[in-house]
This record gives C-alpha cells, structure tokens and sequence, in this order.
C-alpha cells in the first residue's frame, strides 16, 4: 500500500470513530464522553476539535440540566430544561454533520450552538 493510500485509510478509520462517539452522545453521553476523552490525545485536529466540542457539549449540558432541575420548583425549570435538551441534540447533530463535511469546529469551547 501506498503512503497516501495508508493516509486515507488511517483518516476514515480514525473518522469512524467520531462518527461513533457522536452518535454515542446522542444515544448514551457518558460512553460518548468517555470515547471522546480516550481518543483525543491520538486524533487528528480534524477529530481533536469535534471531540472538544462533544465533551465540551457534555459538561456544559450537565450544568444546564442541574440548573434546570433546581429551577423546577419555579415551573421555568421545565421550559429550561426542554431548551437544555434542544441545545444538546443541535451540538451533537452539528458535530456529526461538520464531521461528515471534513470542517473543524470553528470554536470548540464555545457556550453557543
């Protein structure tokens, strides 16, 4: 095999694995975030910025849930969390269509969608 042949396949291996922590995220955010974390350090930039993104996405939406849950007793707990919730799918989703693009998250630390 040829080095850029081994490159290619080296990329969408490595792809494959984003793919599934994002979908990982949506389904189970604790395996996703753990698969996030463990693969960082030997991902691509490419990758590197979507995982940020996604653990960024995890800890954010903890405290976003946590607030909501707290604000529950003032009724305006359950409308924060339903927009906490939407936040959460539109990242995730963002994630896995920028993935699928080959684009790098402008901004991964981001607080915004």
């Amino acid at each position: 095999m040829t080095d850029i042949t081994q490159q290619i396949v080296g990329t969408e291996e490595n792809k494959s694995l984003g793919y599934i922590a994002g979908a990982l995220m949506l389904v189970c955010a604790p395996a996703g975030v753990i698969l996030s974390y463990i693969d960082r350090g030997k991902a691509t930039p490419l990758l590197a910025a979507h995982y940020s993104y996604l653990i960024g996405t995890f800890w954010k939406g903890m405290l976003f849930l946590t607030i909501s849950i707290v604000l529950t007793f003032v009724i305006i707990g359950i409308f924060a969390s339903i927009l906490t919730s939407i936040w959460y799918l539109i990242r995730c989703i963002k994630s896995l269509v920028y993935l699928h693009r080959g684009e790098a998250i402008a901004k991964p630390s981001t607080w915004l969608i």
